[in-house]
């Protein structure tokens, strides 16, 4: 499955508008969630920024969907069947429409996915394991592979388009699905507006608009919840801010664990990171600790590698590189780089959005590699061309978060030699061909013991070179009225919660 990256600081926030009762304790309500940055993209089939994908899940459904404990369970798809190791049929919902008031059929099905080819490299991985997509009949479609593929279902929760109008221009802007949720308008820089869509298959949402506003200012958000005017806010505040939440009167906060990873990136076709020794140096010159307590006021867990301790394929035993300024020192020295005049060692490029904990985790990051003599020039950029740089490989040092991993196949997109950009996530230019070979074991390992077995080992040899250093899975965070009902906690911070969000009668 792919999914986006995360930028500090895009916030959701829920504002709940005027509600009037509806029986049963459920309101009508209008509710705006203010975000702080326009999605790239609603088309569900380019879309790879988190953003987009929290926004396109509201609009579109998939064949399958994965859930909070990473289950895959149905979606469009009612069930499906494996006749061999290379064959998977799915027999699709009959009588889902689509928001325009055409039914959605296995043509569909097949359309989106042979779009895949010519729109969205980021799906390669996915389509080079495609022989061929047969529809069998209205509600019935086969995927038949070249070879077997055991991370299938996981690649398959792409959002199907329709086939009578996902080829016209501007469908990105105005996009069409089957969701919870219609797409309204979008005025860019302003406001993204959905409204309910009464004739989704699993029940019409409780709210009846939801509008998700532009709104870059933190201290603005939580004046607004002070003021009263929130009803529901989902991490959008900075740490410090957060305690603060807890002592507002009428306000509720809960936690949860996330799967979400926030990692160093390193571009090693540079001559000063490609060396391995610094890389560990940068590493030990890192306070994890420190950062997690101070930055997000405890409100995360360090990491060891993308996948979370919940996992069924986590590795727990794998080399870390405990904060030690001294080593750091030793390893830079070993590696070839003394202390020069001004006592600089050399200097890097730290790449950064503008978002005001972006900056912050930038700058705790400047001041620690001084302390070993890396000097570090911090360039903040809109999340756009910051983004765009990133996924060019244009860096040397850069903070993001990968949010929504779910089946570890994820490591063949991110770390695969044939990964690199455009076709794949490997942006720092990782080469290892025993990771390349142990990749591609895992994806025709079809028993859950020996994929483990495989990618322990991937996690152990990616901790040792550290293409990435891992720093922390941050906590899901709410905060929320005592009126709102409802509302649950996704690992990855998915907004699919809201079509069952409601409101109690003041």
């Amino acid at each position: 499955m792919r999914r986006g990256l995360l930028p500090f600081g895009v916030a959701i926030v829920l504002l709940g508008l005027g509600a009037c009762g509806t029986g049963e304790g459920r309101s009508a309500a209008a509710v705006v969630a203010a975000i702080e940055t326009n999605p790239v993209t609603l088309d569900p089939r380019v879309a790879t920024d988190a953003l987009s994908l929290h926004v396109t899940g509201l609009l579109f459904n998939a064949l399958v969907r994965v859930d909070d404990h990473l289950r895959v369970l149905p979606d469009l798809a009612r069930r499906w069947e494996q006749p061999d190791d290379r064959t998977v049929i799915f027999h699709l919902r009959q009588g889902v429409q689509f928001h325009h008031g055409r039914e959605l059929t296995a043509d569909d099905v097949r359309f989106t996915f042979e779009s895949l080819q010519t729109i969205a490299p980021a799906h390669t991985p996915l389509l080079q394991e495609v022989k061929e997509i047969r529809v069998l009949d209205r509600y019935r479609v086969a995927f038949h592979l070249k070879r077997p593929f055991a991370p299938l279902l996981y690649h398959l929760t792409v959002g199907i388009v329709p086939a009578d109008l996902a080829s016209q221009a501007g469908f990105g802007q105005a996009p069409v699905g089957t969701g919870p949720f219609r797409f309204a308008r979008w005025g860019q820089n302003e406001q993204v507006e959905l409204e309910a869509f009464p004739g989704y298959f699993g029940g019409s949402p409780r709210i009846t608009r939801l509008r998700l506003r532009i709104i870059p200012d933190a201290t603005i958000r939580f004046l607004e919840l002070k003021q009263g005017n929130i009803d529901l806010l989902l991490g959008s505040l900075p740490p410090e801010i957060v305690s603060l939440v807890d002592s507002l009167p009428g306000v509720q906060t809960a936690t949860g664990p996330s799967s979400n990873y926030t990692y160093v990136g390193f571009n090693l076709r540079d001559p000063i990171l490609a060396d391995v020794k610094v890389r560990r140096a940068i590493a030990h010159a890192l306070d994890r600790k420190g950062l997690i307590a101070h930055l997000l006021r405890g409100q995360a867990t360090a990491a060891t590698g993308l996948l979370f301790p919940q996992h069924w394929a986590y590795e727990p035993q794998v080399v870390t590189f405990p904060f030690d300024p001294e080593r750091a020192r030793r390893l830079l020295d070993e590696a070839g780089h003394p202390v020069r005049k001004g006592g600089v060692r050399f200097a890097l490029t730290f790449k950064a959005t503008t978002g005001e904990l972006s900056r912050a985790i930038a700058e705790a990051i400047q001041f620690q590699l001084a302390q070993v003599g890396i000097r570090v020039e911090i360039r903040s950029y809109e999340w756009g061309t910051f983004y765009a740089d990133i996924k060019s490989g244009n860096f040397q040092l850069y903070v993001l978060t990968w949010v929504g991993i779910a089946d570890p196949d994820y490591y063949q997109y991110v770390f695969h030699s044939d990964s690199l950009p455009p076709l794949g996530a490997n942006r720092g230019y990782y080469r290892n061909s025993e990771v390349d070979r142990l990749l591609l074991r895992g994806r025709r390992t079809s028993d859950t013991g020996g994929r483990k077995a495989t990618y322990s080992r991937i996690q152990q040899i990616l901790a040792e070179e550290l293409p990435y250093i891992s720093l922390w899975h941050e906590l899901r965070w709410v905060a929320y009225k005592a009126r709102i009902r409802g509302f649950s906690l996704m690992p990855g911070g998915d907004f699919i919660p809201l079509k069952d969000v409601w409101l109690d009668d003041p």
